[in-house]
């Protein structure tokens, strides 16, 4: 058993008042002397606070394997590959027994084909503001023109799609790092999703935990209202719909509606989900999607929201790390970057919107640095493929020396 990617802190969760790193530990005492039967029901509990850890997983696999459950061991560390494929599983002393089942030889196969590239996208333009740290893509269709939110430096920028060249659109000192831009129906006016986080410039305790939504007028640029939320909040992605306006959080799993000025807790997921990212709807606006970081994309009756189910992935398929996640044509559009590698995937679904299967559209490139959110724009879908999340230190300092000028892709997804 490899205690690898063991992040240094553990989610606050907690079961029967012990909290994560306790059972972990625990876990790892019962490894050690040899309690393989313990060993197993502590790291099944472990898996179910926290799907998809990199370390509860597979040690899930070698607790199976050790139990001699090699089906289970098999299919485990199947969707440990599908999660990082860089995992060093054949040279594992606990999974010895393993070469002797014969799915074994397909766990290799799978290995070897998450090594090959696939590409669809190509770049549109490179921006010329290097540490712009580009997240909220939003295309004004009236005046033909792109703007992104920038983490960084805490603005909303204009950019060139032929030059790349980048000119403020919205500059405010008030201003948080901008997470997510959407414009209403009629392009009257901006939704912006924002939140203090260490990697925008000016970070400090006094702005620990702090979240706002605006609305801004389009033709004037003027903040036309802003409504805060503090606590632990990142106001990730937003929404508008006929229904009115949703957000996404990913400091706590809650789905906020813009109502009166506030904004309301719409759907309050915390015994559900983990880490609310993306969020779209469909064409008929019925039904709405978001994405968790860990268990997949979850749909919502928008009308009934208690009428909701997280969606079934077919074995070939990971639900972990998806992160911007966009509606078309019958289809999702999901950008895959907590997964190694990162991959951009078409998720076809059915008229009772559940998953008819996936095709890969990018996999593996090695010119995407973490891509994160995207935009539809005719048949085109539309991302950053390199944001500089990897870059910073622990104090939320950039250094540019690991940093390109961010680039635009686009991918036709009419194939």
């Amino acid at each position: 058993m490899q205690n690898f990617y063991l992040i240094s802190f553990f989610i606050a969760s907690s079961i029967f008042g012990q909290s994560t790193k306790e059972i972990y530990n625990q876990s790892i005492k019962a490894y050690q002397e040899k309690d393989y039967t313990t060993f197993l029901k502590i790291t099944q509990k472990l898996d179910s606070i926290r799907p998809s850890h990199p370390t509860f997983s597979y040690n899930l696999a070698c607790a199976y394997a050790l139990n001699k459950q090699l089906d289970k061991a098999i299919t485990t560390l199947q969707l440990c590959l599908l999660n990082n494929n860089s995992i060093a599983f054949e040279t594992e002393k606990d999974l010895e027994s393993l070469k002797q089942h014969p799915n074994y030889n397909s766990l290799i196969t799978l290995k070897s084909s998450l090594d090959k590239s696939l590409s669809s996208a190509n770049k549109v333009v490179t921006l010329s503001e290097k540490d712009l740290h580009p997240e909220g893509l939003a295309f004004l269709n009236k005046q033909k023109s792109w703007l992104v939110g920038s983490i960084r430096k805490r603005k909303i920028v204009l950019f060139d799609s032929k030059s790349g060249k980048c000119s403020d659109w919205l500059v405010d000192s008030s201003l948080l790092a901008v997470m997510s831009l959407k414009v209403d129906a009629v392009e009257k006016t901006i939704w912006v999703a924002t939140s203090a986080i260490p990697e925008m410039e000016g970070y400090d305790e006094a702005s620990k935990g702090k979240s706002e939504v605006l609305q801004i007028d389009i033709k004037s640029r003027k903040i036309i209202q802003r409504i805060g939320l503090e606590g632990n909040h990142i106001l990730g992605d937003i929404l508008v719909t006929k229904k009115g306006v949703f957000v996404s959080d990913s400091g706590e799993p809650i789905v906020y509606k813009v109502q009166d000025g506030k904004l309301i807790p719409w759907l309050n997921l915390r015994n559900e989900a983990f880490n609310l990212q993306g969020i779209t709807i469909d064409t008929l606006q019925q039904t709405i999607f978001i994405a968790d970081y860990l268990k997949g994309i979850m749909k919502i009756d928008i009308q009934n929201p208690e009428k909701r189910s997280w969606l079934a992935f077919p074995v070939d398929g990971t639900l972990k790390g998806i992160d911007g996640l966009q509606f078309y044509d019958n289809s999702l559009i999901a950008i895959q970057n907590g997964i190694k590698p990162i991959r951009i995937v078409k998720i076809y679904l059915d008229k009772k919107n559940e998953i008819l299967g996936l095709k890969l559209l990018d996999h593996n490139r090695p010119e995407f640095n973490e891509p994160t959110l995207g935009t539809i724009l005719g048949d085109s879908f539309y991302f950053f493929a390199n944001s500089p999340w990897n870059a910073y230190d622990t104090k939320g300092n950039l250094n540019l020396e690991k940093v390109n000028n961010p680039e635009l892709y686009s991918t036709y997804l009419k194939l």
